[in-house]
């Protein structure tokens, strides 16, 4: 008998050991993807609120300095820093004119394809002008694109355009292209895909295509002498009231591209309840 119970104390013993001591690389194929935007040679711009390395000032928010490039946002009124989440975003707040800008700058995207991804907080609208962000063309003829309300009282979602059709006219469909299934409020992840190459612009809300703009898109986004602004209109006279969490621009039109970005933003930011069922990162980090 005290045999019996010294050799089940000793396999016991090993048991524990055995449990304890397991290598650290057990189970790490359930460990979720380490994919950063960083990871891909196509960022230009990446603005990230979350890293409040990248932040001037606190409470107030002077300056964001993007983690890819030299692109400096600087501010104007008095955004302040909040959080979503846990996680650091930016307060802005229409009444008082709030808004960042860059100055005008070479953004290093000469082909005209151009994917713009984020995450923001839609809290207010009081113009059809009022923008997530816009692009302001000083290079001559305006050949740029705004994501903008589109309707005054509440944020539809609507691209407007100029110079972007043949020969640097407008679009044969218009300059101002409504979305389809707002309207959108809260937390909300944008993506725009300018594709060039096949003539084409998609805009994207939560993860789902909201408007197709097909073979009108035949001259290029000038990014070379341009001035990027978040949360208003190219004129900055027209603001939108939210939050602004984080904003990549890639220089490609690769659609999976856009659908891991949007994956991870959701990820990151605890938004992956905006995503449909069927997204490719709704369960699952890329």
């Amino acid at each position: 008998m005290f045999r019996l119970i010294l050799i089940l104390f000793i396999n016991l013993h090993y048991s524990v050991l055995a449990q304890t001591y397991l290598p650290s690389f057990i189970g790490t194929h359930k460990k979720k993807s380490d994919w950063s935007p960083s990871d891909e040679t196509t960022l230009k711009v990446w603005w990230d609120a979350s890293d409040v390395s990248t932040l001037s000032g606190d409470p107030i928010v002077t300056q964001i300095t993007s983690k890819k490039g030299t692109f400096t946002l600087t501010s104007t009124g008095t955004p302040t820093r909040t959080t979503i989440n846990s996680l650091t975003a930016i307060d802005f707040i229409r009444s008082s004119n709030e808004r960042m800008n860059t100055s005008g700058l070479n953004f290093g995207i000469t082909n005209g394809n151009m994917i713009i991804v984020g995450a923001v907080a839609i809290d207010g609208v009081s113009h059809v002008k009022d923008a997530i962000w816009s692009i302001r063309d000083d290079n001559g003829s305006n050949n740029d694109i705004h994501l903008r309300s589109g309707n005054d009282s509440q944020f539809d979602g609507a691209f407007e355009t100029e110079g972007l059709g043949s020969s640097e006219n407008n679009l044969s469909g218009g300059t101002t292209r409504n979305f389809s299934g707002g309207p959108y409020s809260g937390n909300n992840i944008h993506a725009t895909i300018l594709d060039a190459d096949n003539n084409d612009i998609y805009g994207y809300i939560n993860g789902t295509e909201r408007i197709e703009i097909s073979n009108e898109y035949l001259t290029n986004v000038e990014m070379s002498n341009s001035v990027f602004y978040i949360h208003s209109n190219r004129s900055a006279n027209r603001q939108l009231d939210g939050k602004f969490m984080e904003l990549m621009i890639f220089n490609s039109n690769d659609t999976n591209l856009a659908i891991k970005a949007e994956g991870y933003l959701a990820h990151k930011w605890g938004l992956t309840g905006l995503l449909p069922n069927g997204h490719l990162y709704k369960n699952s980090a890329p």
